[in-house]
């Protein structure tokens, strides 16, 4: 069954219920994929590395007009289980570290940037309030989402990996909006 239905002055139809009632179809997509197609969302990976236990792995800071909207964040394990203390504030002053590159997550958006600072084995500013642990094992990665934080101009998040390991690294994912909704 079909109903007739016009759209810009001409009929179309529309493939309808035996009851009559349009069929509609509908794609749920999550925010950071749709981001993702306009050029705005980006995976910030730290480096592999072997850092003193306390120090940072990861920081990122926005220092654009946007807000940097964080969605989740995969640990890749290490020598040994390691816990990493998660915490966001607010500085501007320079990260120090080793410099990380952000990556554009569509391709055919590379040239879009925003401002942004990514550090591993950052120690140029104190350590942030913590706001949640996680703790890895030494086989599986770990993923855990970052619902809810949102980076504004000059804000900052920080991962420090609070044992001793010989290795282990965490890439966090997230995108640029313009304006909070």
């Amino acid at each position: 069954m079909a109903l007739t239905a016009t759209h810009n002055n001409q009929d179309i139809l529309v493939p309808a219920t035996r009851r009559g009632e349009p069929l509609v179809r509908s794609i749920s997509q999550a925010q950071i994929e749709h981001e993702s197609e306009l050029g705005l969302a980006y995976a910030f990976p730290s480096a592999n590395a072997d850092i003193n236990a306390g120090d940072s792995i990861l920081t990122i800071k926005n220092t654009s007009d946007s807000f940097l909207v964080l969605t989740s964040a995969i640990f890749l394990p290490a020598n040994v289980a390691c816990q990493y203390d998660i915490g966001i504030g607010a500085t501007t002053t320079a990260l120090v570290g080793t410099a990380v590159t952000a990556l554009n997550m569509n391709e055919e958006f590379s040239t879009k940037t925003f401002d942004h600072e990514v550090k591993s084995d950052e120690t140029a500013i104190a350590d942030a309030n913590v706001m949640f642990r996680v703790m890895t094992n030494t086989t599986d990665s770990l993923r855990t989402t970052l619902d809810g934080i949102i980076l504004g101009k000059n804000h900052f998040i920080q991962i420090n990996q609070e044992t001793e390991c010989t290795s282990g690294a965490v890439t966090v994912f997230g995108f640029f909006i313009p304006e909070l909704q």
